[in-house]
């Protein structure tokens, strides 16, 4: 049950709403510039499940009192830190979006003694755009592609703090260089970053996470600057994990530097298309006379884990079958899900069909990996969701040119089936939602992909990019081969270690 209680420092009021369970991390949310508590609720009602959260307002925002001046940075940062000790929070989480992740630096490097963790959410400001005609630029960028529940709740809570407090506080925001702080940030940080933030570009957010001495990177795809109301279940289970001590994003070192591909040309795309196709065209004959797998498949090596192929759309289990030599050639037993027909079924009722297949027999000693392509890896995430006791003994996916997070090319087929892959799709937002499997999958993709102009990597996942165009072509690719084999190892080895820890994510 919701409380509300008010911590005051002369004039300075900040007003503390708690939520949650009395045991578990205790999360302190700290808003950014006009915005309060409120926007919030989607992210605490998951963090509530695991620990106690203190959503803030801070003076002059929500239903906080405006002090007759606002205040710098660091006075913001001290202001928490009393908060934090007069409220008798031990070892916080601090949570901050925006302008709010520069306030939790500030606290998190000046009394270390009082932080556990810290989550910086868009942190602004980045140093290269410190200007008030920039910052309001890339405002007006990232507002014209945000939806509209997130204009929503910024348009009323700019209007309820008063575009003169607002725009007292621009400055204090600009003048403080929060990247000469964050290298004294000594707790365990993670950095979120929204896919399309206008405000917080990529190389910002990813230098931030190396500013800091022991830092991760997480970036939620399809989402801006509001990433944490479009996605709070997903944000929150980020927030969740990292509270834990459990991998979130990827290490600091991993982040990967800017691209340096140049994009293929239209004939050289057009090219890849046409060599893709022809080879899906041949493909598709190989359902010919294949009613049953090959016999050498049964066969494998006790010690290694049994693969389970899940083909994509249109896809008979035969599509996938240069692969599943491949891997049974290196000592797997490969076993396929028979009646899926063309695959064009709605995902939640295959997997519900592929763990009754898989249900029939035991789980081998050493497990299952479901190995699958397209449509398939969300399939098999679906599968890690319904799971939940691994009572199928499946380790994990390893997923080749998936659309973890929809196909908006998917607008251009008229077929259901097809369409069901489109980004809004609730089965695709559910999935993309459930961050939680994520460090049991591992994402396979090539340099080109016509099918998923957006991309396969997934965050939190092992993604490895292979040297390798198409969408079709790279499952017979032996750069492919190589990829899955190692992300099995990886999955198998995961599960069975001594540490029991999720894969970190990487992209090759």
């Amino acid at each position: 049950m919701s409380q509300t209680r008010e911590f005051r420092r002369g004039e300075d009021v900040v007003v503390i709403h708690d939520s949650g369970r009395p045991d578990g991390p205790e999360y302190v949310l700290v808003h950014g510039l006009g915005m309060a508590h409120d926007y919030w609720s989607e992210l605490a009602s998951v963090l509530e499940q695991t620990g106690r959260v203190h959503a803030l307002d801070l003076p002059g925002f929500g239903d906080a009192p405006e002090p007759a001046a606002p205040l710098s940075m660091p006075a913001a940062g001290e202001l928490l830190a009393e908060l934090l000790v007069a409220e008798g929070i031990d070892r916080a989480v601090l949570v901050g979006h925006s302008t709010g992740a520069q306030v939790v630096t500030e606290t998190a490097a000046r009394h270390p003694e009082l932080v556990d963790r810290v989550v910086l959410i868009a942190p602004t400001v980045n140093p290269r755009e410190r200007t008030l005609a920039k910052q309001t630029m890339r405002f007006l960028q990232d507002i014209a592609l945000v939806h509209p529940k997130a204009l929503w709740y910024g348009v009323s809570l700019y209007a309820k703090a008063g575009p003169r407090w607002y725009a007292a506080n621009l400055l204090p925001m600009l003048e403080h260089r929060i990247e000469l702080v964050l290298p004294a940030v000594t707790a365990p940080t993670l950095v979120i970053r929204g896919e399309h933030d206008r405000i917080v570009p990529r190389d910002w957010a990813e230098e931030v996470a190396r500013l800091v001495p022991d830092g991760r990177y997480a970036e939620v795809p399809g989402r801006g600057h509001e990433t944490m109301i479009r996605a709070g279940r997903r944000v929150g289970e980020l927030v969740a994990r990292h509270a834990q001590g459990l991998p979130a994003g990827r290490p600091a070192s991993l982040v990967d530097p800017p691209p340096t591909d140049r994009p293929l040309g239209v004939a050289a795309a057009l090219g890849v298309m046409a060599r893709d196709y022809a080879y899906a065209g041949v493909r598709q004959f190989a359902w010919l006379g294949a009613r049953h797998e090959p016999h050498a498949w049964r066969r494998g090596e006790p010690d290694k884990p049994q693969v389970v192929l899940l083909p994509g759309v249109y896809e008979h289990w035969s599509f996938m079958r240069p692969l599943g030599d491949a891997l049974n050639a290196e000592g797997h037993r490969v076993v396929v899900v028979h009646g899926m027909r063309a695959n064009r079924r709605p995902i939640a009722e295959t997997a519900a069909r592929v763990a009754k297949a898989l249900a029939r027999s035991a789980p081998p000693p050493a497990g299952r990996v479901i190995v699958a392509h397209s449509k398939g890896g969300l399939i098999g995430k679906h599968v890690l969701l319904d799971d939940e006791g691994e009572s199928l003994g499946v380790r994990g996916v390893v997923a080749i040119c998936t659309p973890f997070a929809g196909a908006r090319r998917a607008r251009l087929f008229g077929d259901p089936s097809i369409r069901a892959l489109l980004p809004g799709d609730a089965t695709i937002v559910r999935l993309e939602d459930a961050a939680s499997v994520n460090a049991r999958i591992v994402s396979v993709f090539g340099t080109f992909d016509p099918h998923v102009p957006d991309g396969s990597a997934l965050e939190g996942a092992m993604n490895v990019q292979v040297a390798v165009a198409g969408h079709f072509r790279v499952l017979a690719a032996p750069e492919t081969a190589e990829a899955v084999l190692a992300g099995i190892a990886r999955l198998t080895d995961d599960a069975h270690g001594a540490t029991g820890s999720a894969p970190s994510s990487s992209t090759r």
